[in-house]
């Protein structure tokens, strides 16, 4: 294998130096999906361990790198069920559950950390996807 760069480092420093941008373009350009980090390591001339350090740092740090998007096990709870009629009243047809003053939606979802976001009444899927996303 050949190396099509030479990079030659003069005076007493011996440590090249990345911007934060530099890191995050690397650490995106190395974990894309397809992509073999050794061989993405090499092609940018740094050490994969540097890429797996760095994208430690930025999710714990909370800065944007790209992950591939992921499955998320979800859990639907039923509604509690109404009441049974007792033994003088004669079944008859149930009236259809009032649905936005006696019952509001609910969607709660745990975060990998422990966390619970929980937003009641109507939500906008939009914002609720973005909030979702950011706390991720």
């Amino acid at each position: 294998m050949a190396y099509q760069r030479l990079e030659v480092l003069t005076g007493t420093e011996r440590r090249r130096t990345y911007t934060s941008a530099e890191k995050v373009r690397m650490v995106e350009e190395a974990f894309r999906p397809g992509v073999v980090v050794t061989q993405a390591a090499r092609r940018l001339g740094v050490h994969e361990s540097l890429l797996y350090r760095w994208r430690g740092l930025m999710q714990s740090s909370g800065t944007a790198v790209a992950e591939p998007s992921s499955f998320v096990a979800v859990t639907i709870t039923p509604e509690p069920a109404a009441t049974e009629p007792t033994g003088g009243e004669l079944p008859g047809p149930m009236p259809p559950p009032a649905a936005s003053a006696a019952s509001p939606a609910i969607l709660e979802v745990t975060l990998p950390s422990g966390a619970r976001l929980r937003l009641e009444g109507p939500v906008d899927p939009a914002l609720a996807a973005a909030v979702v996303g950011t706390l991720v």
